[in-house]
């Protein structure tokens, strides 16, 4: 069953997507990139404003300077996400990345991150992220676009290509996170692929990615998932 994860870059943010019923809240802060660090004290409101009631995840930014968090907050959190952008010019980049994943705090599943766009982002490719996902600690992958500038996931990948990954991710047995700007009836062609989670913040947004969720676009993205899943479902029963 395909959930949504919503990125939220405040406690104001956060407690509109708890009351929409978003399966998972995801602390980030859009305007420092694809996988913007909040700062400390933003994702401790954001812990207490939800208070349990959701899982939370949270972006530590890139490899090369990655947001560490205090181990008492860290554990407030489900998923902690960790990008590889400028980790191709590095030929140990797997050691380095294992090494920041130690540091995270038992009972939290580090999330690798793939982007689409790897070359732009001067990352290591997605297959090769997915490859060492495991060895390095992680326990879910995120497949997602570094220069938000540059369209949408289906502009850099076509829909067979992300099937293929979300389908070599479970074989792995990680949880898949499809994400990177989707908006539309392209968010219908990738839950239709069924990873575990679709990432949105830019459909939901009153202008763009940077600028503060719309209650009525989240409500109506929740109520859309929630659907898309239920036809999924229907569509695997009826070939079972």
């Amino acid at each position: 069953m395909t959930r949504l994860l919503v990125s939220v870059r405040d406690q104001k943010e956060a407690a509109l997507a708890l009351a929409a019923g978003v399966d998972l809240i995801d602390i980030k802060e859009p305007r420092a990139g694809a996988l913007g660090a909040a700062d400390v004290q933003t994702i401790e409101q954001v812990v207490d404003v939800v208070a349990g009631r959701a899982p939370l995840s949270a972006a530590l930014g890139e490899l090369s300077a990655p947001l560490r968090l205090p181990v008492r907050l860290a554990r407030e959190l489900r998923y902690l996400k960790l990008g590889l952008a400028g980790a191709a010019r590095k030929p140990d980049w797997r050691k380095l990345w294992s090494r920041e994943i130690d540091r995270f705090p038992p009972g939290v599943t580090p999330v690798a991150v793939a982007y689409a766009d790897a070359e732009r982002a001067q990352a290591p490719p997605a297959q090769a992220v997915l490859a060492n996902s495991r060895a390095a600690g992680c326990g879910a992958i995120l497949l997602d676009t570094f220069d938000k500038s540059g369209g949408s996931l289906l502009k850099h990948w076509p829909q067979d290509d992300i099937a293929q990954f979300i389908r070599d991710a479970h074989a792995k047995q990680l949880l898949c996170v499809v994400a990177g700007g989707l908006r539309g009836s392209e968010l219908n062609q990738v839950c239709a692929l069924a990873p575990d989670y679709i990432g949105v913040r830019g459909a939901i947004c009153l202008r763009d990615r940077t600028s503060a969720l719309d209650r009525k676009l989240l409500q109506a993205l929740v109520e859309r998932v929630n659907e898309c899943g239920r036809v999924v479902r229907g569509a695997s029963s009826e070939r079972a």
